[in-house]
């Protein structure tokens, strides 16, 4: 059983990816977390090339930066990522069951989808699909929450949230997620800071 599997490897899914892995050692409530990241492979990332993005090269492409960000995660040894789609998530008693397109499946406590704009295909009870309409494109999706949750243990972030387009903003979401999941497990505001490292 995972603590947290996140459903897309987008902006949103690495900000929640990477802020979770990030305290596996700092904390005596985060030894032995366990994370799963599953991704399909077509992130709207790959089309883009950005020019605007704090810290990051300029005019690197989506390719790139995906790269970069998947680099980052294999310093962690709390999370797994595996390229497959996510077709169906049951409620089970203690969590969710995640389906995959293989028939294989997992189970974890708590579930973010973070699966972009364009449409949702997972076969979920009690995900309610409205307009985004934030967006400069027509007929766009988000997934309707009470502050990035929709129900206990089902969170959305990024632009299935109703973020805007824009990385940092997306990026920003997963990472408020993650921060939502650490109040969660300890009960108080909770947020994972970069330390120098004597």
């Amino acid at each position: 059983m995972f603590d947290v599997l996140i459903v897309g490897g987008g902006a949103a899914g690495y900000g929640c990816a990477l802020t979770l892995a990030s305290v596996e050692d700092k904390f005596e409530w985060t030894k032995d977390r366990r994370y799963l990241m599953l991704d399909s492979g077509d992130s709207d990332i790959l089309k883009a090339r950005f020019y605007n993005l704090a810290g990051v090269e300029f005019g690197i492409g989506g390719g790139d930066l995906l790269n970069n960000m998947q680099k980052q995660l294999a310093n962690y040894q709390s999370i797994q990522l595996k390229d497959i789609k996510v077709t169906k998530i049951e409620d089970i008693e203690d969590g969710f069951r995640i389906i995959c397109e293989d028939e294989s499946y997992y189970e974890a406590t708590r579930v973010v989808l973070a699966t972009g704009m364009h449409a949702f295909d997972i076969d979920l009870e009690g995900v309610e699909i409205i307009a985004h309409n934030d967006v400069l494109k027509p007929k766009k999706i988000c997934l309707r929450h009470n502050d990035n949750i929709i129900k206990k243990g089902l969170y959305v972030a990024g632009l299935a949230s109703g973020a805007k387009t824009m990385f940092a903003i997306a990026n920003g979401e997963g990472t408020k997620v993650a921060c939502q999941i650490f109040k969660e497990w300890t009960g108080k505001p909770m947020v994972a800071h970069d330390s120098i490292k004597n």
